[in-house]
């Protein structure tokens, strides 16, 4: 049996493999089912069980690079930071971050992993904000965490900063996904702050390299971790063209999340953008915390703003529902890859394709599966199942 810290290193190994990017790792563990399967296809030639799928040229050249990979130097610093690694197939991985197009194979995070399993939303705007921002900024939060959501933000100056704040002052948990790794923190005048987090059972995520600086061209990508692991997206106060308004955009267009924007004076530049949304149709006026509330179906509303305890998704495993059959193959490949089309789950599982079908629609009855179109996830009631359970063999790994 591998031990977890030579998971970690094997994980390092591939995704900090030199050209190999996320999309590129997705690929590999959809085809070997799992990490250790790639490190050991790479170490053994070319990946010559892709001969089908990918050009020589290039399995040479993605072979040699898993092979140079030395991870030993990045765990020895996310150790130094207080971090660990949450991959792709950990059970601490964030739900909803598993549903979007191009989710992060590896997140490295300092603090709880457990908020991310809580109800999460997304409080964004700007960095050039108005005392009114502030002001509201601070008060939904408050509202949220109060009602124990789990408020997700990027940690910089002005909206971002004051939302953790007021969550802390709530006394609630709060998740800081930076642009740069978290030896590198961004803002620097924010490290009291980021400790505050930790300390308050929060945590710090990247997708980055421990050392990596920050830099203009990781913010929307970071920007899609947040959507991604958020049910859902408020906008205090943004400008049209801003990094707020593409986080939001990307939440409606892309990940299938809710967007809530708080009114603000419809001649001040930095309320336009939400504004704009507004009056498009793609974004929700809200005017209290309790608005908010009313659109998680996940959070008992009823506590109000101001109760006590966490909420819980709706879609908890019931002790009634196990899988068996043709459904445990269907939600166990589905935890191996992550999330799957339609077509590949069902070559993936060996069933027929009728079979496949009846499963899918069969867990999606009972909460286990999302289809949006035809990309298939696990729900978090379905992740719970086949963590508790052990896991099944897909008939394609026989």
């Amino acid at each position: 049996m591998v031990s977890p810290d030579q998971t970690k290193l094997n994980w390092l190994r591939l995704t900090g493999a030199e050209g190999i990017g996320p999309a590129t790792v997705r690929r590999l563990l959809g085809h070997y089912g799992a990490v250790d399967s790639v490190l050991a296809a790479a170490d053994a030639g070319a990946l010559h069980d892709m001969k089908d799928t990918l050009p020589a040229a290039n399995r040479e050249a993605l072979a040699a690079a898993i092979r140079r990979s030395r991870p030993e130097a990045e765990l020895e610093r996310l150790a130094r930071y207080g971090g660990d690694l949450v991959a792709f197939d950990d059970p601490r991985y964030p739900p909803g971050l598993i549903s979007i197009p191009d989710p992060p194979p590896l997140l490295r995070v300092a603090g709880d992993a457990g908020a991310f399993l809580e109800v999460t939303v997304a409080v964004v705007g700007t960095r050039r904000c108005s005392a009114v921002g502030i002001r509201q900024a601070g008060r939904f939060a408050a509202g949220l965490s109060s009602a124990g959501v789990c408020v997700v933000s990027g940690g910089a100056r002005g909206i971002d900063a004051e939302a953790h704040r007021a969550t802390l002052r709530a006394e609630g948990r709060t998740v800081v996904v930076l642009g740069s790794g978290l030896g590198c923190l961004y803002p620097p005048e924010h490290g009291a702050l980021f400790d505050q987090v930790r300390a308050a059972g929060g945590a710090l995520v990247s997708e980055l390299h421990t050392d990596r600086p920050p830099r203009p061209s990781q913010f929307p990508r970071r920007n899609r971790i947040i959507s991604g692991m958020s049910s859902g997206v408020l906008v205090i106060e943004a400008p049209r063209r801003s990094g707020a308004m593409l986080t939001a955009k990307m939440a409606v267009e892309s990940h299938g999340r809710e967007c809530w924007v708080v009114p603000a004076d419809a001649d001040r530049r930095e309320a336009r953008g939400g504004l704009e949304a507004i009056r498009d149709g793609w974004a929700a006026c809200v005017m209290e915390p309790a608005d908010v509330l009313a659109d998680l179906g996940g959070v008992d509303v009823s506590r109000g703003v101001g109760g006590t305890g966490h909420p819980s998704p709706v879609s908890q495993p019931k002790s009634s529902v196990t899988l068996s059959g043709d459904d445990a193959e269907v939600a166990g490949a589905l935890r191996k890859s992550g999330g799957s089309d339609v077509a590949s789950l069902i070559e993936r599982t060996g069933l027929p394709a009728a079979a496949a079908m009846r499963s899918m629609t069969s867990l999606e009855l009972l909460g286990v599966v999302l289809r949006r179109g035809q990309y298939v996830t696990l729900t978090s009631a379905g992740m719970a199942l086949t963590a508790a359970a052990p896991r099944p063999t897909c008939r394609s790994d026989a």
